[in-house]
């Protein structure tokens, strides 16, 4: 992987204030930790590794089987190879849909940047767009699930808006620092515009719906939402392929953040109450990285809806009257 330029790091380290970064992202949580790793996003982007195999299926297994909500009947043994979110409280549903979402993006990215080795092995290989395997991950052919897979990419994309839009006006209110004056204005700039496109867009995702119902079960429900998410984020540290990780621990880190914004003004168990009978909770804040993962995780998923546009034309043009998608 390319990591950032000796200048880019001192740069980096000449505002110890600053609260984002646009173009990094730290591969460990300890940002005081002398092993940090600063890793130029622009310079990796996400595309075919060639990561797979039995390594790659583990980690999608441990995933599913160890880290998701099961369904509340009687496990599905076929739930590994199809799983599905039939049986499953709100709460659970959307957490499924949310790994699911993860992982289909992941898997649009891989098959619009796909790479053919060159024949023989020896020379350069070529980048393509895998349209067969989009079809063959997203259509009906193999399994009905295909298309509630694109959903779920949607589902997730509509989650983090709606969470960038109740952040707005904190993230409004924040100084950005870039190293670059210019770039700090044009920070603001971009950042000012897409929380007008997105205010006209005002009913992305509910959060009030979920954890309701008497509050002892809705704080189990909370806790084991938050434990299980947590496992995903850990399971990602055990990725064999740097980009692979990088780029896992980005998005998975972006819809955390999410979900913290999100859920960041109901009841929580560790929150007291004052005096007065009101509940206290500690003072709102997001770190840099926090606000890093959240836009990047938002522009893999825009990134990924795009991709799935331009491979229901080339389908479309290939495969006249083909509508499954």
């Amino acid at each position: 992987m390319s990591s950032w330029s000796a200048e880019k790091f001192q740069r980096l380290h000449n505002y110890p204030s600053f609260d984002m970064d646009v173009y990094l992202i730290a591969l460990i949580s300890d940002e005081d930790s002398s092993d940090m790793h600063y890793v130029d996003l622009s310079r990796n982007p996400e595309r075919y590794t060639g990561y797979k195999g039995d390594s790659a299926i583990r980690v999608w297994k441990s995933i599913y089987q160890e880290n998701c909500f099961k369904p509340d009947m009687k496990f599905d043994k076929n739930f590994l190879m199809n799983p599905s979110n039939f049986g499953l409280c709100l709460e659970k549903r959307v957490f499924y849909r949310l790994i699911s979402g993860f992982h289909s993006a992941i898997t649009i990215s891989i098959a619009a940047y796909n790479y053919k080795p060159a024949p023989g092995g020896f020379g350069g290989g070529t980048w393509f767009r895998n349209t067969q395997m989009f079809a063959d991950r997203f259509g009906t052919k193999w399994s009905w699930e295909g298309p509630q897979r694109l959903k779920n990419v949607y589902f997730v994309f509509l989650l983090e808006l709606r969470a960038l839009l109740k952040v707005g006006p904190y993230l409004q209110n924040e100084l950005f620092y870039t190293g670059n004056e210019k770039e700090d204005i044009e920070t603001r700039v971009a950042i000012d515009e897409l929380l007008d496109i997105i205010r006209q867009f005002p009913d992305q995702f509910d959060e009030h719906e979920l954890f309701t119902g008497v509050e002892a079960h809705a704080r189990e429900l909370r806790e084991e939402f938050r434990s299980h998410f947590l496992n995903v984020s850990r399971i990602m540290d055990c990725v064999g392929c740097d980009k692979c990780r990088l780029w896992g621990k980005v998005q998975i880190h972006g819809m955390g953040t999410a979900l913290k914004i999100l859920f960041s003004d109901l009841p929580h168990s560790h929150y007291k109450v004052g005096s007065d009978g009101a509940v206290l909770g500690a003072p709102f804040q997001l770190t840099r990285n926090e606000v890093v993962s959240l836009f990047q995780s938002l522009g893999r998923y825009s990134s990924s809806i795009k991709e799935v546009g331009e491979f229901r034309k080339e389908m479309l043009t290939s495969r006249p009257g083909m509508d499954e998608l």
